[in-house]
């Protein structure tokens, strides 16, 4: 549905973007700004700054700007009408009533997280306290889960013996919405039975850390070993990554994520102090998730278990990150270890060592399709690893790294570089769209002067008079700013009042970044009636200048087309009164 601009209004003024950007960011105080490090991208030197006045952010490193929606939607990765939905909890504000439809599907979803937490917490419980988890709460002692981390990812144990049938239905929950959660499953006689039993619990939540699915582990040698909530209007398994809601912050300031397969191989790094982890939710990574990741970094170190399943599974991620820009890098443990078993056995300062001399994934695929080969030194051996790995050096946009790795590749498999450098250019390149981080400046070219200061001026009350009385709409013409000071000019005709929210819906996002970097004055000079004034006069120079080279550009065309001499003495009149318009103005 679409809120009312009032009711967007009226959300802007209930809160301030300090304090929301505060509860994200350490801010301080920057002359009538307040400064800090950007949480969408890794710097040392603060580059973002947020208008307490303006209602606005914007980062001069990475780009990202915009008002408290915007904010909300990038920090924590959701869409605009849940930033709305969002922000109005936090303020108190009432939404207005959705339609039929969307108000169903609403309240059904409002259910299913009522019942996902009731059923969290029942898993909690009775870790903490059923004596039926006892064998549970040994066996987590036993791989050196500590309390803390056992409440920080709301560990818990499913008991069995239709015990959380019983609970929720004494909740008042219904037996159909309970199997709508996939927290149960339906037999052939139509009778319900719970679909985690006796198992260690691990809750998958949402960025915003609510309960959407469960992960469970079995206590002994059942089949199979780990049991995964199905599909659900709550729960898309591909579109989620375990405890993203609780290391997406570390990820930002690492400016890296370390990809592991599975719960204990991220809780554990986890405790150990490795806090930008994520786990799959299995080997089948998908572009989903590799997108997911991509909002908060552009750098992954994937570190799954060496045997056969994590090779493969290593193997096929790397194609996955490679489509969407990323930076990848691999981790080599010993066969039969996994992150959790050498983090407990070598420590997290051995685990950190991994991580340092993590190789670069050309090398790791080199090795990788050499062991594949049953005699990589035979010729045949030799011509399967280079056709498999082509692909992956023509995806190299550097041509010094190519040419190293091309060295590599042909002194590994002693051949001569020549060999590997004719088969690259037989082999048509595979393309594709490289997709960029998200948060980039789309400046095409530097704004004028005169431009920053006129929409500057046009913000503040002070001295936006000047711009209106003296500015004519058609002077933008040809200017890169041209959309803007449109906007401008009819924001101004319906209401007095110009902001930079107000501008957001009627510009792109291209557009809106120039105006929040403008936005933010103490970037700039400071304002005076003379700096406006003599951007006007700039302004209008510019513009004269522009019509000159149309109308020469006209007299072109038409002496080229055969024109009458009275047309061309016409377009010269006109030339020469903007020439001396242009005199005029110069002075």
């Amino acid at each position: 549905m679409r809120f009312d601009d009032q009711i967007l209004e009226q959300i802007r003024n209930s809160l301030s973007i300090i304090d929301l950007v505060g509860g994200y960011v350490q801010l301080r105080k920057s002359g009538t700004n307040h400064a800090g490090l950007c949480p969408f991208h890794h710097e040392k030197t603060p580059s973002f700054l947020v208008s307490e006045s303006k209602q606005i952010f914007k980062c001069f490193g990475c780009g990202a700007g915009g008002d408290v929606f915007k904010f909300v939607m990038l920090i924590e990765n959701i869409g605009f009408f849940e930033s709305i939905e969002f922000l109005a909890d936090r303020t108190g504000v009432t939404l207005p009533r959705r339609g039929e439809s969307e108000n169903a599907e609403a309240t059904q979803r409002k259910q299913h997280r009522k019942i996902m937490e009731a059923a969290s917490e029942f898993f909690s419980r009775c870790l903490q306290n059923s004596p039926a988890a006892r064998e549970a709460r040994l066996y987590l002692q036993k791989r050196q889960i500590d309390p803390s981390t056992q409440e920080q990812f709301h560990l818990g144990y499913a008991p069995g013996g239709g015990q959380l049938g019983r609970h929720l239905n004494d909740l008042g929950f219904k037996q159909k919405e309970v199997l709508a959660c996939g927290l149960t499953k339906e037999g052939q006689g139509g009778q319900h039975y719970e679909r985690f039993r006796q198992r260690i619990i691990f809750p998958i939540r949402d960025l915003s850390g609510r309960t959407i699915a469960f992960g469970g582990r079995i206590l002994g040698d059942g089949v199979p070993k780990y049991l995964n909530s199905p599909e659900t209007i709550l729960y898309s398994k591909g579109s989620n990554l375990y405890a993203l809601d609780a290391t997406r912050m570390e990820i930002r300031r690492e400016s890296c994520a370390i990809l592991v397969e599975g719960y204990f191989d991220c809780v554990v790094p986890f405790q150990f102090g490795f806090r930008n982890v994520v786990a799959s939710l299995g080997t089948s990574l998908t572009a989903g998730q590799v997108k997911l990741l991509g909002h908060y970094t552009r750098k992954v170190v994937v570190s799954y278990d060496p045997d056969s399943a994590g090779m493969s599974a290593t193997m096929r991620s790397i194609d996955l990150f490679l489509d969407q820009g990323f930076d990848v890098r691999i981790v080599q443990l010993s066969s039969g270890q996994d992150p959790d078993s050498f983090l407990r056995n070598e420590g997290a300062e051995a685990y950190q060592e991994k991580l340092d001399s993590a190789i670069p994934y050309l090398d790791f695929i080199l090795s990788y399709l050499s062991g594949q080969q049953a005699d990589p030194s035979s010729p045949q051996g030799k011509h399967e690893i280079v056709r498999q790995i082509l692909p992956h050096l023509m995806r190299l946009p550097n041509q010094i790294e190519r040419a190293e790795y091309v060295a590599r590749v042909a002194s590994r498999l002693r051949l001569d570089e020549n060999l590997i450098l004719s088969e690259m250019r037989r082999t048509r390149p595979r393309t594709r769209d490289q997709v960029l981080p998200s948060l980039q400046s789309s400046d095409s070219e530097p704004l004028t002067p005169a431009e920053k200061t006129l929409i500057w001026a046009s913000l503040e009350e002070d001295y936006s008079h000047l711009v209106f009385q003296s500015v004519e709409p058609d002077w933008f013409k040809g200017m890169q700013t041209r959309k803007v000071f449109e906007a401008i000019f009819r924001l101004r005709a319906e209401e007095d009042e110009i902001s930079v929210a107000k501008l957001r819906p009627l510009l792109d996002e291209a557009e809106m970044a120039q105006v929040e970097k403008v936005a933010f004055g103490s970037r700039y000079e400071p304002l005076s009636q003379e700096i406006v004034s003599s951007s006007i006069q700039a302004l209008k120079l510019k513009h004269f200048e522009y019509l000159s080279r149309e109308i020469q550009e006209r007299i072109r065309d038409e002496e080229q087309s055969g024109a009458d001499l009275a047309t061309l003495e016409e377009l010269l009149l006109r030339k020469a009164e903007i020439r001396k318009k242009m005199q005029v103005n110069s002075v």
